[in-house]
């Protein structure tokens, strides 16, 4: 009969008392269950917020606009026996340095010469949050006819509007084309809604398909160097495809791509 009441936690007996702690301990691990499964909830939703907001910032990329052709653009004599193209992304750091320290030299000494048409295709990079916002801008510029002056602002204030810098570039950009005098009505309002979001993809894929793997890295004649050479380095290469392109500028493919430097990196 006493095992009988323990059984069922009938009376006072200690068959009872440890009845009722066997009920305590499940109920414990119930709820340690249940609080393991709300913690692992919350743990995974705020995962899939995390990877949404990265992915969004990763990939600014808007499917939804219709593709349009662009090139680039353009600085130099039509008539130019050689047209270099350049592929730099407007926040790295190493197209700085060369837009800032060599670029000069070489619009000097090839471009106003009328011996070198040059070709800037911006390539933006994923890891450049402020980026996309510097091309559209440039394109933005472009459309009042200043986008070299504008291209020369963002690289010479490049450490103001960067990433690091700043979670609000397009402040910034204003600024420089106020300090271009452009329309600001018509700047901001073209800064404002995106205006040229599509060219910026178009000149994305056209870097996608030249496969170019680092900023800033040039097409010159056959070659395509993917490093910021200094003036020296570069002058030796401009100077070998003028003499290879004779009076005319070479047409077509470039050819195969030749990397100098070492291995590409992205960002340099």
């Amino acid at each position: 009969m006493a095992n009988k009441r323990v059984e069922t936690g009938r009376g006072r007996k200690p068959g009872v008392v440890k009845s009722s702690t066997k009920g305590s301990a499940s109920n414990r691990a119930f709820y340690l269950i249940i609080a393991v499964i709300a913690i692992g909830g919350i743990a995974a939703l705020t995962y899939a917020s995390t990877r949404s907001n990265a992915e969004a910032n990763a990939s600014p990329v808007d499917t939804t606009l219709p593709k349009v052709a662009s090139q680039g653009y353009v600085l130099g004599s039509p008539t130019a026996p050689l047209e270099i193209t350049e592929f730099g992304d407007f926040e790295c750091p190493a197209c700085g340095r060369f837009a800032v320290i060599t670029e000069p030299d070489i619009r000097k000494n090839f471009i106003d010469s009328g011996k070198v048409r040059w070709r800037f295709i911006d390539y933006p990079l994923p890891m450049h949050r402020n980026t996309w916002q510097a091309s559209r801008a440039a394109a933005c510029a472009d459309e009042q006819g200043k986008f070299w002056p504008f291209h020369d602002l963002l690289y010479e204030n490049q450490d103001r509007w960067n990433s690091e810098a700043t979670d609000n570039p397009d402040k910034l950009m204003k600024e420089y084309g106020r300090q271009l005098g452009l329309d600001a009505k018509q700047f901001d309002q073209c800064v404002d809604s995106k205006k040229y979001q599509a060219k910026i993809q178009a000149h994305l894929a056209l870097a996608e398909q030249r496969k170019v793997q680092s900023t800033p890295t040039f097409i010159i004649g056959d070659q395509q160097v993917a490093s910021a050479l200094p003036y020296d380095e570069m002058a030796k290469y401009i100077t070998a495809a003028l003499a290879k392109a004779g009076p005319t500028a070479p047409s077509g493919d470039t050819g195969k791509a030749a990397t100098v430097g070492g291995a590409a990196k992205k960002g340099q």
